[in-house]
């Protein structure tokens, strides 16, 4: 990394900066093992992050501020970021589907479809080059302005101003519905499952794997080379600091902001219409830029806050504020066809194949792009916006704090703090999900009308949280050799597919969508975290061993320990969805006793929960359980740092640092394996997450 910065000032009055950082940064990642846990020569499939990447990313940037007059201060900026990355996979240039594996219709004439394709089983670890988005090729740009101008008149503190930002994106990266351009392959369990027999389970996945059997297959295909998206943000705000009286201030503020959809430079977005089963591109034929769907205008964002000081002990904080998404649409709508050809092949119902591995993977059709409607063939996936005005989502935040000084140096701040997301999480919603139990492809509504059994997303903000916790923390300060501080947080958020809007919904027939609102994947109910700051009281200027050989061993040290406390996070119970037969729509397991005991085991054998509590269902309904109704694990982790100086001379020091991360050695379980069709394993933990205990030493010297 080369890092320059420069400041100059002219004058009293005005001070000038700019910068410039580039990174160079080379990686290359591959798995223990090799070949021995099925790794490809020259790599390892089957493991996620596996290649090898360059990136080259340029910063720049440079503002100015000026002292118009005492009471008048202007200031601006501007900014860059050039981002160029790639990453190719350790089975790059080897076409392993076709001259290996000989499985029609993979890898192609193009170098970058080569490599190992994905084959996903249910119930086991993939196999094959599972990184569907490599290999990749991105040329990002970012560029930001800013300007301000802050005015004090009286009690007041105006500050207004403007700042745009302007994305940029040129991918080759031909990632969508979880496709490559090696091609993949899923064996569900319903393939040599028994439709009106016992629940299949993972164990006829893999029997459909030895046949050559997949219940989809299919590839991505690159059409745009590259992916262009342009888009250009805009915000205008003004905010009042304002002195009412020596016990309250007042903040007053309002933005004004404009998010218009992005495009592609020359031309306009890709829009697919339900109601023809046809693709519109903008700015080709007769087509507008914008294919029909249109920002709003202006979206506003006020605000309001106060701070009122009791006396010199207790002050009340409040605030209310709207937050509009600036969520650029650029990274989810750049892939649409037919930028992106997905062409993938659905079986019509959950008990049959939907071809083989023998027979491979069809050749794709390319479209005409001249006249700007497109038929999309029955068998793509594609996503898009809806027709009409896209109204993004924002976000209401209040806020109430009340902050004591308890004395003896401590401090309590106590606070209730709330939001509620309107529209606020961009969901792919699925147009095309199967809306009657049972029936399969048939019961699609595309498939009703057009025959199409591929999946058809809309992009949407439509997904309504929200956000409740009581957080209070107590701080000690400074003093004696020891500070502390401890904070604990009680807290839920519920939400319409919470933690889960990029994969759309879980249920989409009708009886069944009140099912999406349930606590957040990410819901920690509680939240507890303490730290400290301790000088030991040895050495010189301390309580003890104040001076000669004890004050040099044992003087000058400090200590840093650290707690941090958890509540585990919240789980689905699934079962198999083949006698379900509704497409995108999630299954969940029969929970048959009331009380679900926990003997908290961990390890095969171990069980979390008692497996005996739930069943698979084996009709075409759906399970009687909620999303998220049982927890994984608590988290804890406790981390110990100490250091201590060393005076050489008057000018030159070197201070001993240890750290100590999980110094308790204490295991971040995973949740368990909660697929009551997977009964090998079902409900035991059998993983962690990488929090082993690391302790490392540094010297750092100074002069």
């Amino acid at each position: 990394m080369v890092d320059g910065k420069m400041n100059w000032t002219p004058n009293a009055r005005m001070n000038v900066f700019g910068k410039y950082r580039v990174m160079l940064a080379p990686v290359t990642a591959g798995v223990p093992f090799g070949e021995a846990l099925g790794g490809y020569p020259g790599g390892a499939a089957g493991a996620a992050g596996i290649g090898t990447g360059d990136n080259k990313t340029d910063v720049f940037g440079g503002g100015i501020s000026y002292v118009i007059t005492p009471t008048l201060l202007f200031d601006a900026n501007f900014g860059g970021t050039l981002m160029h990355h790639t990453t190719t996979g350790p089975d790059y240039g080897k076409n392993i589907g076709l001259d290996v594996l000989r499985i029609p219709g993979t890898n192609g004439t193009d170098v970058r479809q080569s490599g190992f394709p994905i084959f996903n089983i249910s119930g086991y670890s993939s196999v094959g080059n599972v990184n569907n988005w490599s290999p990749i090729i991105r040329n990002d740009r970012v560029y930001t302005y800013v300007a301000n101008l802050s005015w004090t008149k009286g009690a007041h503190n105006l500050r207004f101003g403007f700042d745009f930002v302007q994305h940029q994106m040129n991918h080759w990266q031909p990632e969508l519905g979880g496709y490559s351009p090696r091609g993949a392959f899923t064996f569900p369990n319903g393939i040599t499952g028994l439709n009106g027999g016992p629940a299949a389970n993972n164990f006829n996945a893999f029997a459909g794997f030895l046949l050559g059997l997949p219940g989809t297959m299919g590839k991505a295909y690159q059409f745009y080379d590259p992916m262009r998206t342009r888009e250009f943000q805009q915000g205008y705000y003004i905010r009042d600091n304002w002195q009412v009286s020596r016990k309250l201030i007042l903040n007053l503020g309002l933005r004004f902001e404009h998010f218009p959809i992005m495009h592609r430079g020359e031309f306009g977005i890709e829009r697919y219409d339900p109601t023809t089963n046809k693709v519109l591109i903008g700015g080709r034929g007769n087509v507008p830029r914008n294919a029909g769907t249109e920002a709003i205008k202006l979206m506003l964002a006020p605000r309001i806050g106060f701070a009122y000081r009791f006396n010199d002990k207790t002050v009340l904080r409040a605030g209310y504020g709207i937050t509009n998404d600036p969520y650029p649409v650029s990274r989810p709508l750049r892939s649409p066809f037919p930028a992106v050809i997905v062409d993938e092949y659905l079986a019509t119902n959950a008990f049959i194949p939907s071809g083989s591995l023998a027979t491979g993977i069809p050749a794709a059709r390319f479209p005409d792009l001249s006249t700007g409607v497109l038929d999309i063939p029955n068998t793509v996936a594609t996503n898009s916006l809806q027709a009409g005005k896209f109204r993004r989502g924002y976000i209401q935040s209040l806020n109430v704090t009340l902050q004591r000084d308890l004395g003896a140096g401590f401090v309590l701040q106590t606070s209730y703090v709330s939001t509620r997301s309107i529209r606020q999480a961009l969901t792919y919603f699925e147009g095309n999900a199967g809306l009657v139990p049972g029936a399969g492809a048939p019961g699609r509504p595309l498939f009703q009308q057009f025959g199409t059994n591929a999946s058809r997303q809309f992009f949407i903000p439509m997904a309504h949280n929200r956000y409740d916790a009581w957080q209070s923390n107590v701080t000690r300060r400074f003093a004696g050799g020891f500070l502390m501080t401890m904070s604990y947080t009680w807290s839920k958020t519920l939400g319409i597919n919470a933690g889960n809007s990029d994969n759309g919904l879980r249920f989409y027939v009708p009886s069944q969508f009140s099912k999406n609102w349930a606590v957040a994947d990410f819901d920690r109910t509680h939240s507890f975290v303490w730290g400290g700051h301790y000088e030991l009281p040895f050495g010189k200027g301390k309580q003890f061993a104040t001076t000669g050989v004890a004050a040099a061993i044992v003087g000058g040290w400090q200590l840093n320990p650290g707690i941090t406390l958890y509540s585990g996070l919240p789980f689905i119970v699934g079962s198999d969805g083949a006698s379900l037969n509704a497409p995108q729509n999630t299954q969940v397991a029969d929970q048959i006793r009331a009380d679900v005991t926990k003997p908290r085991g961990v390890g095969l054998g171990a069980p979390f929960y008692d497996p005996t509590a739930f069943a698979a269902v084996r009709d075409p309904r759906f399970g009687n359980m909620g999303l998220n109704a049982l927890r994984g694990p608590r988290l804890f982790a406790g981390n110990l740092g100490i250091t201590r100086a060393f005076v050489i001379t008057e000018r030159v020091a070197v201070q001993f640092r240890g750290e100590g991360l999980n110094f308790t050695n204490t295991p971040s379980l995973n949740n368990p394996n909660a697929t009551v069709t997977t009964p090998a394993n079902f409900m035991m933990i059998t993983g962690a997450a990488t929090k082993q205990r690391t302790i490392r030493f540094g010297l750092h010297l100074s002069f």
